[in-house]
């Protein structure tokens, strides 16, 4: 473990590279010329056009390619691998202070830099690389002045604008020497423009560079063709203590540098405008007023030219808004029409959500109806079967010659009639009403069949007899079936026993009798070849089954035998009714037919 561990470690320092023994990647040129390869810093600030951000994020600018360009020449002349650590000092004075105070040989400032006596003292420049031109601009609200004395005597009205530490500043302060005036510090050139733009009394000192870009801008100042101060030129600026002056010296002062130069004022200010700044203002008065003229031609191009793009970017905006203001109208009718048709199928959907609504109801009204009209029918067709039995039993006794007896059966059909007359249109009877219905019917059949059977009929104290309503001639089917089917079948005396109770949620009737039971009875049946004493059974099954449909679960029907030591020893029935839809304390309308 130990041996392996060794190894790794000499080969780490085996393949680690020649030039890790420099400081934070500012290699000496000594340690690169030793290595062939190396890393140098260079500090940069933003500043337009010469070292700035792009708009994806990159590096770009005068001094940014520059500075690559120099890595070229060394790899092509020398064949040393150069790589340059860019870091971004956060401003002007910073870039400066991090050169002057560094101790390792290879680090470099960017953003600007011009040439004085004091600061060759503490840095190192590179050759320059342009001209160093300082002019004297202001608002446009202030007049052009042809002379120096003019301005001088309005400086105390004005405010200077500049940034701190730069030679614009001195510029400032020597004016200031003359005549007082207040002085605001700002932390960009091109801020310092705009604040002197956006004040009528605003001037301030700006390399002539920074001024044509501002006017390519479409910043508004003005510039004052006195009081111009020119320095030794534009340069980078390296270490005190660095070694990379011949090498740096060599490159800047060649004519590659010079064409590249040139070639990049052109790429980033436009052909004419980088020569006119390289060519400087000349030697003489007449090179000067030459220069000048031609830079004022200049200006007047940039300035109309912005005028025109400005023109052009208020039609762009007029059109733009037109568009807009026509697009939105366009939408607008587009949403109106919308909305008038929505509006419009929603009328009309609720119209047909109405109509199919008014359908529905009818529909269930006619269903309704036509249930009732059933029910009616149905119990029309049970009505004459207990006129017919009757009129049978009154001429069988008026055949026998029994007057007493065929009297007292009519008696008792009369009365009987009377309630099947009474009950005839209506849908409900009450409880009492039936229990009289059943008594009369039951003391016609005891007339007839005298001596054959014995009945007894009990409601109980709890059942409201008045208030819960059920179908008329439900409970006689059930009653005629006991006496026809179990009792006249049997040889021994009849009992039929007819009970009404009541629990929370139902009327219960049971009718029960000590017939030959349902077999026996069906059996009987099948030998008479279907002749039936009790036609109506499927009339009463029907009606049921209809009433359950208008309500489910209002009425049930169970049927049982009665077991009395494994023999059976009549019939019982349970006939049930929901009280929930039974009680009503007035009989429902007769049903009218139109």
């Amino acid at each position: 473990m130990m041996r392996l561990l060794r190894t790794i470690i000499i080969l780490l320092f085996t393949c680690s590279p020649v030039f890790a023994d420099s400081t934070n990647g500012a290699d000496s040129w000594a340690q690169v010329q030793k290595a062939g390869k190396g890393t140098i810093t260079a500090y940069w600030y933003d500043i337009d056009p010469f070292i700035y951000t792009g708009n994806k994020g990159q590096l770009q600018g005068v001094e940014f390619e520059l500075m690559q360009s120099f890595v070229q020449y060394v790899k092509q002349k020398y064949n040393y691998d150069l790589r340059i650590q860019w870091e971004n000092a956060g401003s002007f004075e910073s870039i400066y202070r991090k050169v002057k105070d560094h101790t390792a040989p290879g680090v470099f400032g960017w953003s600007f830099f011009s040439i004085t006596p004091e600061r060759r003292h503490e840095v190192n420049f590179t050759p320059p690389y342009m001209p160093d031109l300082n002019i004297l601009v202001t608002s446009n609200e202030l007049p052009l002045y042809t002379t120096p004395q003019p301005f001088f005597d309005h400086l105390q009205m004005l405010q200077g604008y500049t940034m701190a530490h730069t030679t614009m500043e001195d510029d400032l302060k020597k004016l200031q020497a003359r005549r007082n005036f207040t002085i605001y510090s700002e932390y960009d050139d091109y801020e310092v423009l705009r604040k002197i733009a956006g004040r009528q009394n605003g001037f301030g000192y700006i390399p002539l560079t920074i001024y044509v870009v501002a006017l390519q801008k479409g910043i508004k100042v003005k510039r004052q063709h006195i009081l111009v101060t020119e320095r030794p030129g534009f340069a980078g600026i390296f270490s005190k203590n660095s070694d990379w002056g011949p090498v740096v010296n060599e490159y800047f002062q060649s004519f590659a540098c010079k064409r590249k130069t040139d070639s990049l004022l052109a790429k980033y200010l436009g052909t004419e405008i980088g020569r006119i700044i390289m060519d400087g203002p000349g030697t003489n008065e007449t090179e000067q007023q030459s220069a000048d003229i031609e830079l004022l031609t200049k200006e007047r191009e940039l300035v109309s030219q912005r005028l025109i793009e400005t023109a052009l970017q208020v039609e762009h905006q007029k059109m733009m808004r037109n568009i807009s203001i026509g697009g939105a109208l366009v939408i607008v009718i587009i949403a109106i029409l919308l909305y008038n048709r929505y509006r419009t199928k929603k009328r009309l959907s609720d119209q047909l959500i109405q109509r199919n609504s008014i359908i529905t109801r009818q529909h269930e009204e006619i269903a309704l109806m036509n249930r009732k009209l059933q029910m009616k029918v149905l119990q029309a067709q049970m009505n004459p079967h207990f006129i017919f039995n009757s009129l049978n039993h009154m001429q069988y006794y008026i055949n026998q010659g029994d007057k007493s007896i065929a009297l007292k059966y009519v008696s008792r059909f009369s009365r009987f009639m009377r309630l099947i007359i009474q009950q005839a249109n209506v849908s409900t009877v009450s409880v009492a009403e039936e229990v009289l219905m059943l008594e009369q019917y039951l003391g016609m059949e005891q007339i007839r069949f005298t001596g054959k059977f014995s009945y007894d009929l009990q409601v109980a104290e709890d059942v409201p007899v008045n208030e819960i309503r059920i179908p008329p001639l439900l409970l006689y089917h059930y009653v005629e079936n006991s006496l026809y089917h179990g009792i006249m079948n049997s040889d021994r005396h009849g009992e039929i026993h007819i009970q009404f109770s009541c629990t929370a949620t139902q009327l219960i009737c049971s009718i029960r009798d000590n017939g030959i039971g349902r077999t026996a009875a069906k059996r009987i049946m099948d030998q008479k070849a279907g002749v039936s004493p009790t036609p109506h059974s499927d009339l009463t099954t029907e009606r049921v089954h209809i009433m359950n449909e208008d309500v489910p679960g209002s009425i049930s029907v169970s049927k049982e035998d009665i077991l009395t030591n494994g023999e059976v020893d009549g019939t019982q029935v349970l006939i049930r009714f929901a009280l929930e839809h039974a009680i009503s304390k007035a009989p429902e309308e007769a049903l009218h037919i139109v």
